[in-house]
């Protein structure tokens, strides 16, 4: 069963279409005034810390 499309997806999608299907093109952007450019490795850059790793946590003081 295919992964449905979320925005974030469908953002990496159209940023892989712009650079030609190349993952390099995309990482090396030169389009930084583009609305999708913060969004177009497929995560959202506001999201970054939140949740973190349960091995991040310890109950030990």
């Amino acid at each position: 069963m295919a992964k449905s499309l979320t925005p974030l997806r469908a953002i990496r999608k159209k940023c892989l279409d712009c650079s030609g299907f190349q993952v390099k093109e995309v990482r090396v952007c030169p389009v930084v005034d583009c609305s999708l450019f913060k969004y177009r490795f497929g995560k959202n850059p506001n999201r970054r810390g939140i949740g973190g790793r349960k091995e991040s946590f310890s109950l030990e003081k």
